[in-house]
């Protein structure tokens, strides 16, 4: 990884994000409006560095901040318990050892009481001492829950931090993974938060859905969906423009002495269509193919994206097995309209009763994985990374993406897997389906 860009996570140029009112959407840049913050976006959008910036305010500042990663394997309240317990020495530099002492109570009940959460049974066959055991663990029942367990943490953390009238922050990443209890827990950590009024903040980071996503889950175990969505300062970690994201690239070259030819640049940004992860890609592969003293030019950049896209086509075809047969028939529907993207109004209306929903959840689905982007209207969509609708295009028939649709009364394009046993063939048999696309059919193997 060159050292001219920083690392993904330690950037060497920051871009500043801004919202559609044009406010800087980081917690350094700009308070929260509530106790809540969630940040949204497609994978690669920069959320979790939101997060970092948010923490690095918190230890530049002397403030409280515990950041823990959801998991679908462990309660949020087992990482927050290990998590507070791990900085347990931090804490007793800057606050002292006896104002810990109602803290670290609560830690040790805390964990006695997730040790006593677990029921279990035992059943032994046979006769000593060749026995078969057979034995089954569950969660035990009762109203010590995760909620509980968050908002005492939360309280506790609050008197430490308003002691020395600091805020606290309690971080949760990749909330895309979390399980409906937990996600359940952070709204009603949230209302707590709330009716409390302490200087205390819960700030999340997740996907397209996670705000969605919280609400069903509110709606399902706490009975308090309405106001989810108000309680939420939520920012959205969108695509960035090209004049937003053009300094990420010139600034670290400029400052590395590196020439550059502004069309090689222009070609990059084009090629990143607004993702950062992307664009970093795209300019250290670049630079890896710079010659001194000529630097970055348009070839160079060129060479570079058609080398990122071929390194990636293992995982366009991950994430196209990955997807059913209505996503791949909307990717194929996409792609062949190039970047004008296709109208969805009129698609899920064309879909006809009982197939629309069907077209709206491939939709959502690929939206939520990064792989479509809706417009600034939400009425149109497109797909987020030119390589992946490179890629797509090809399988769909070249003739039809240059045409956009295939025209009437032309053989239809298939869109198949390649046969395992090699030769570049395509699989036929009971596996695959046919689809009517418009005027184009469209041949799609499960």
């Amino acid at each position: 990884m060159s050292q001219v860009f920083g690392t993904p996570r330690r950037p060497a140029y920051a871009v500043t994000r801004t919202d559609r009112l044009g406010r800087p959407i980081s917690l350094d840049r700009r308070g929260p409006e509530s106790n809540s913050v969630l940040f949204t976006g497609a994978p690669g959008m920069g959320k979790s560095l939101e997060l970092d910036r948010a923490q690095d305010l918190a230890r530049r500042s002397g403030w409280i901040a515990i950041r823990v990663d959801a998991s679908p394997r462990e309660p949020l309240e087992n990482r927050f318990v290990r998590a507070v317990s791990e900085d347990l020495g931090g804490l007793r530099k800057r606050h002292g050892y006896f104002a810990l002492r109602k803290l670290k109570k609560t830690l040790r009940d805390l964990t006695q009481r997730s040790r006593g959460q677990q029921n279990g049974a035992e059943l032994r066959f046979g006769v000593a001492p060749v026995q078969a055991v057979v034995k089954k663990q569950w969660d035990a029942p009762g109203k010590d829950g995760v909620s509980s367990t968050l908002n005492q943490l939360a309280d506790d953390l609050g008197e430490l931090g308003g002691k020395k009238r600091q805020p606290v922050m309690l971080m949760v990443d990749n909330l895309d993974v979390a399980t409906e209890r937990d996600l359940a827990a952070l709204t009603e950590l949230s209302a707590h938060l709330e009716r409390k009024g302490q200087p205390v903040y819960l700030v999340g980071a997740g996907g397209e859905l996670a705000a969605t996503r919280l609400m069903a889950a509110s709606g399902g175990m706490s009975g308090i969906a309405t106001g989810v969505t108000g309680r939420f300062d939520v920012r959205e970690c969108g695509a960035l423009t090209p004049d937003e994201l053009r300094p990420s690239v010139t600034e670290p070259l400029r400052r590395a002495g590196i020439p550059y030819q502004p069309a090689a640049v222009e070609n990059l940004l084009k090629a990143a269509n607004g993702n950062p992860s992307r664009l970093r890609e795209l300019a250290e592969t670049a630079l890896r193919f710079a010659q001194p003293p000529y630097g970055v030019g348009v070839e160079v950049a060129k060479h570079a994206t058609a080398q990122v896209n071929a390194q990636s086509r293992v995982f366009y075809q991950a994430a196209w097995n990955a997807c059913s047969v209505a996503e791949k028939e909307l990717l194929a529907k996409v792609a062949v309209r190039g970047p004008r993207g296709l109208a969805m109004p009129s698609e899920t209306q064309a879909a006809g009763p009982g197939k629309w929903q069907e077209v709206d959840a491939a939709r959502h689905g690929l939206v939520a994985r990064g792989m479509l982007r809706d417009s600034p209207s939400g009425e149109r969509v497109s797909l987020a990374d030119p390589g992946l609708e490179e890629w797509v295009q090809t399988r769909v028939g070249q003739s039809a993406a240059h045409a956009g649709i295939a025209l009437a009364g032309t053989p239809a394009p298939a869109v198949t897997q390649a046969d395992p046993r090699g030769g570049g063939k395509h699989v036929r048999g009971p596996a695959a389906s046919t689809r009517q696309v418009g005027n184009t059919t469209f041949r799609i193997n499960g």
